[in-house]
């Protein structure tokens, strides 16, 4: 039988960058760990040996699962990246097509009312499976074919994460941030209204070595907007913690707030408590660091 593209499983070397990303993504990666050629024992009975030129069953599950892997919600607008000579060249050389044989959308639409919609929906989402179960591993270490690979190299967070950065108390923040909206409100010609304001403090942790600096940790992002008559709940509230709420409400402003770490506020002594935000997911998985 002819076929218009041949997948062929090759073992792959792949890079881990220090900040968790892969290179080539995680399509790639897919592609380097596991065989699909098993999928043709599965869909072989829905082919014949005398027939037109066809695409290799690996390679439409492959790209369907690609297409699934990085977002293409519309099967039309994956196959016009996969048309292009620059950025579709990885999905085709992975799904192993040539360049005179793309497939479009009637082609999956075709694969699919061939194998029944009941079987290639149980091998998709065997596939999708597998790809989820990569994306969360949190094993000392993952065999396949006898080859090694590390899992902790997918680690992501703070490498020097202690038992105080679940819990954070900071002191005095109350009182800092009500200063920088004072002075925004008393300087409204010089200041830009809608600019970001950032509240940040030191990295509690004592587990960073001399030579690594602190980095420092968001507690909450906002800024001033009009309210145009309507505030939230949440935003009063906002404004009566930091003691702001009566000039906010003279110049019909409001407190927007983008993002926030705090988890409690303790009214009395005016303490916040907040939960880091690189805390890793897997703290049991360290690197660079003693446990």
């Amino acid at each position: 039988m002819h076929q218009l593209s041949r997948y062929r499983f090759k073992k792959r070397f792949v890079k881990i960058f220090p900040n968790g990303d892969i290179r080539g993504g995680m399509c790639r990666m897919i592609a380097s760990l596991i065989d699909f050629s098993f999928i043709r024992s599965l869909v072989a009975d829905c082919y014949t040996t005398i027939a037109p030129p066809c695409y290799d069953p690996p390679s439409l599950f492959l790209l369907d699962l690609f297409r699934h892997i990085d977002g293409y919600k519309e099967m039309s607008r994956f196959c016009q990246v996969l048309r292009d000579e620059d950025r579709g060249r990885s999905y085709r050389h992975l799904a192993g097509l040539t360049d005179g044989s793309i497939p479009c959308e009637g082609t999956f639409s075709h694969f699919r009312k061939r194998l029944g919609s009941c079987r290639y929906n149980e091998i998709f989402h065997v596939l999708v499976d597998i790809f989820h179960q990569l994306e969360m591993i949190t094993f000392k270490v993952l065999a396949h074919d006898g080859t090694l690979y590390p899992t902790w190299a997918r680690y992501k967070g703070c490498t020097y994460f202690c038992k105080k950065c679940p819990c954070i108390t900071v002191y005095d923040v109350i009182g800092k941030v009500k200063n920088r909206i004072l002075y925004r409100l008393n300087n409204m010609a010089e200041q830009n209204l809608g600019c970001e304001v950032r509240v940040y403090t030191e990295c509690p942790s004592p587990r960073f070595p001399d030579d690594v600096k602190k980095p420092k940790i968001e507690l909450l992002a906002f800024r001033l907007a009009f309210n145009d008559g309507e505030i939230t709940q949440e935003q009063t509230n906002t404004a009566i913690i930091f003691g702001v709420d009566e000039q906010l409400q003279r110049q019909q402003l409001c407190i927007h707030t983008f993002r926030s770490n705090v988890t409690n506020i303790n009214l009395t002594d005016g303490a916040m408590t907040l939960c880091c935000p690189r805390l890793p997911k897997d703290t049991d998985a360290r690197i660079g660091a003693a446990a």
